[in-house]
């Protein structure tokens, strides 16, 4: 159902922007550029010996933590403030990074996993709320997809220097990701505001516990992101094992590119595409009901790894991408605009960790998952991906039949941010 008035344009809703959502573009960007270790680390667990089912543990050790972290970040962003929580957790996450490094043991890299999962699952919260501190209601899907766009076009470009240094130097792996994370930590002290701490700090759990209770709308948009979330994380577990098991290789004059690199390429396309049509393709998913329009990204989503069954050779794994990151772009940006509309203003900061529970949920369960599917037979895995997509879509389409995720059902009006505490 199309709305009565159509949406501002794209470029006048960026030039309004606030200079801090800008700020955090730039340390978004860099934090993800040095995302060297995630989508690497199934590999590098395997080239030291580990099995498949230890490399499972490892990653699940990530999400493990990162529950922990989402929601020690959600109770801090909204006592100590935005700022002093991004802070605190991209050092944190910068000193385990190097921990990790130095773990040899299975045990020693579980323990290591899920302290990186807790520090960098509490500083991720705060800035979603930050975002929403910052920017008025009726441009929050442009700045949540901008903030994608920071975020994809920092991975995708890491990607590539990611498969570089899985080649050559797997310290430098670990020190990037970690001298990136801490650099995001430098920008924050610098230039972020705090966002809305002081009329924050004296809304206890309590009070967030029975508000997510009574909101089934935002049960079914957890649920819904949980279902997408474990496609999501076959990025750094089953989906480089594909890659890596096909052994394709590209080859010209003067270069040879490895297993190795032709899956960083491929998370490369991915940023790519998230950087150059995620912005011009709001201006479409603006007219149309929201609920409808995240069950088509996660339909796409599942749609786009499932094809995986069938992808063997570099074009149809484009394809199959593709596909996958189209239903990323439509879904992602409105799941978040949408629960920030959702949450209460005092309560902001809880919303937002416990949505991004949903993903840290994921990572534990997502690759157990994948890697069990996977060791049965990959296909297996590709389709069990293809339906949790359709059933994460069935999710928003059933609750908005019943009318529970109807925006108009919503009481009152949504309220403003308040200017935030600098």
């Amino acid at each position: 159902m199309k709305t009565p008035t159509s949406p501002p344009s794209l470029i006048s809703d960026l030039r309004s922007l606030p200079r801090s959502f800008w700020v955090l573009f730039a340390g978004t960007f860099i934090n993800r550029f040095g995302t060297f270790v995630w989508p690497f680390l199934t590999i590098y667990l395997t080239r030291q010996g580990h099995t498949l089912t230890e490399a499972a543990w490892a990653v699940s050790g990530f999400g493990g933590g990162a529950i922990f972290g989402s929601a020690a970040g959600g109770w801090l962003s909204d006592h100590i403030g935005r700022r002093h929580t991004i802070v605190l957790g991209t050092f944190s996450t910068a000193v385990c990074m190097m921990l990790l490094y130095t773990a040899n043991s299975l045990p020693a890299i579980v323990v290591c996993t899920m302290l990186v999962g807790l520090t960098s699952g509490a500083y991720h919260p705060a800035a979603s709320a930050l975002l929403a501190d910052i920017v008025p209601n009726a441009q929050r899907v442009r700045a949540y997809a901008a903030f994608r766009l920071a975020a994809n076009a920092g991975f995708g470009c890491g990607a590539c220097v990611g498969g570089l240094l899985a080649n050559h130097s797997l310290f430098w792996l670990f020190a990037g990701d970690a001298l990136t994370t801490a650099s995001y930590g430098v920008i924050a002290v610098l230039w972020l505001p705090h966002g809305l701490r002081a009329q924050t700090k004296n809304a206890p759990w309590s009070d967030a516990f029975r508000s997510l209770k009574r909101d089934h709308v935002f049960q079914a948009l957890w649920l819904s992101a949980f279902l997408a979330a474990v496609v999501f994380v076959q990025f750094g577990s089953t989906y480089s094992l594909h890659v890596m098991r096909l052994g394709l290789t590209v080859d010209g004059p003067g270069f040879h590119l490895a297993p190795e690199s032709v899956y960083g390429l491929l998370l490369a396309w991915n940023g790519a595409l998230v950087v150059f049509t995620e912005l011009p393709l709001t201006s479409l998913t603006l007219r149309f009901d929201s609920r409808r329009v995240m069950a088509l990204g996660h339909v796409l989503v599942g749609i786009g790894f499932g094809l995986n069954a069938w992808a063997t050779s570099i074009p149809t794994l484009v394809l199959a991408m593709t596909i996958f990151t189209v239903g990323e772009m439509i879904s992602a940006p409105t799941t978040s605009a949408f629960v920030a509309r959702l949450a209460p203003e005092r309560l902001r900061g809880r919303y937002m960790g416990v949505l991004a529970l949903a993903w840290n949920c994921a990572s534990i369960v997502g690759p157990q998952f994948g890697f069990r599917l996977f060791a049965l037979d990959p296909r297996y895995a590709w389709f069990g991906c293809a339906a949790l997509g359709l059933a994460a879509a069935g999710v928003i389409l059933g609750f908005g039949r019943s009318g529970a995720l109807s925006e108009t059902t919503r009481v009152g009006p949504i309220k403003e941010p308040e200017p935030v505490e600098v």
